[in-house]
C-alpha cells in the first residue's frame, strides 16, 4: 500500500506541546506518534494498547514485602467447598 503525505493545519501550541511531550515519553516522533493516533481512532490498527503504568513497580520487593504478601492473600488460594455443590 502506498502512502499519501498532507499538511495538518490549525494546531494550537497547547496541543502541539502536549503531542511533543507524548512523542518523548514513547520515546518517538510526533509524526509517528499522530499516525498512531489516527490509525487507532479510525479503528485500523490491530495493535494491542502497551501499559506501563506499573512499571515503576517492578522489581521494587523485597523478600519481605513478597512473603507479607504471600501470607495476606494466602486466603485467596482456599476454596469455599458450598458455592461449588
Amino acid at each position: 500500500m502506498s502512502t499519501s503525505n498532507f499538511n495538518l493545519r490549525g494546531i494550537s501550541a497547547d496541543v502541539m506541546v502536549l503531542l511533543k511531550r507524548e512523542a518523548k515519553r514513547l520515546h518517538t516522533s510526533v509524526n509517528v506518534l499522530i499516525l498512531k493516533m489516527i490509525e487507532r481512532g479510525l479503528g485500523f490498527t490491530a495493535e494491542k494498547p502497551i501499559y506501563n503504568d506499573l512499571d515503576h513497580l517492578a522489581g521494587s520487593w523485597s523478600s519481605a514485602d513478597e512473603k507479607t504478601f504471600e501470607n495476606n492473600t494466602e486466603y485467596f488460594e482456599q476454596i469455599d467447598k458450598e458455592l461449588w455443590t
